[in-house]
């Protein structure tokens, strides 16, 4: 039997809200750290940032913030077009990793609620988990203040006790302090960005379907 570690996050806009999660079994979750590491290895090898500062994707994709601390002028910092080429290794780092390792499962709701997304996300996972006969622990980012936004805990508590596969509320996990975190960060940004088309964003229009839909377990998308 199965059990797994699920991390998610979200994005959107005012027209859908999106919330992706990345379910690595268990016993792959070392496997799984180790590639992400491998590429963090790279880019402080090779741009000197370091491999604990967080790939945040908006803001990374945006030019903003200091990746390389006390140097203004390094072009991870002040380069859009490096910080692009650099967001498309970290998804040619997560491609190689085998189906059975890493799963994808995406979740899109009308409006700007992320709190529908979430609890379709949570509700599409319970589903998913019930026809593996599996078990899974939903880990989720800080948020504000480092708490988990309010609308977690009412979507795990509203599954069936006696029925649901998906154990606890969500475990808080600030996406500074997790890498995995930052890994669905990057992925549900691809998801929206194949979904949506931002005219801003052209270039990671087909980001999701070159590295990430072979992991993709299911994607849930309203009617």
């Amino acid at each position: 039997m199965t059990s797994y570690l699920i991390y998610t996050d979200d994005s959107g806009d005012s027209i859908s809200s999106f919330y992706t999660a990345l379910l690595v079994p268990i016993d792959n979750w070392s496997k799984v750290l180790r590639q992400w590491l491998k590429f963090r290895k790279w880019l402080y090898t090779k741009h000197e940032v370091p491999a604990d500062y967080e790939l945040h994707t908006y803001q990374w994709l945006k030019g903003q913030g200091e990746p390389v601390p006390g140097d203004p002028s390094h072009l991870a910092n002040t380069s859009q077009g490096l910080r692009r080429e650099i967001a498309e290794k970290a998804l040619k780092q997560i491609s190689v990793l085998e189906r059975n390792q890493v799963r994808l499962l995406t979740c899109e709701t009308p409006g700007a609620i992320k709190a529908d997304a979430y609890t379709a996300l949570i509700s599409a996972l319970d589903a998913e988990l019930e026809k593996e006969q599996a078990w899974g622990v939903v880990v989720v980012d800080g948020g504000k203040d480092n708490l988990p936004d309010p609308h977690v805990r009412a979507a795990h508590r509203a599954l069936k006790l006696d029925t649901r596969r998906i154990i606890e509320d969500g475990w808080l996990q600030p996406a500074q302090a997790s890498q995995l975190v930052q890994m669905a960060d990057l992925a549900v940004h691809c998801a929206y960005q194949a979904a949506r088309q931002k005219p801003s964003r052209r270039f990671m229009w087909e980001w999701y379907l070159q590295y990430l839909h072979p992991m993709e377990l299911t994607c849930r998308c309203p009617e």
